[in-house]
């Protein structure tokens, strides 16, 4: 694995702090009861959670 490989790979991880509708800072949330994955709030758009599968951050609908 080269330098540039692993900077890369750091600057995909930073992309999910931020907001994929607004670029805002977004906080990690703390996984609850079996809750699995990465999940993270924007004050303005709500939670998201890291889809491995499509390998983006995809909204996820408030519990309530």
């Amino acid at each position: 694995m080269t330098d540039e490989s692993r900077h890369g790979d750091a600057d995909k991880w930073e992309q999910l702090n931020k907001c994929p509708e607004c670029g805002a800072d977004m906080e990690r949330a703390a996984q609850v009861g079996e809750q699995i994955g990465l999940y993270y709030r924007c004050p303005s758009h709500g939670r998201f959670r890291y889809s491995w599968d499509h390998d983006r951050l995809e909204p996820v609908p408030d519990a309530g």
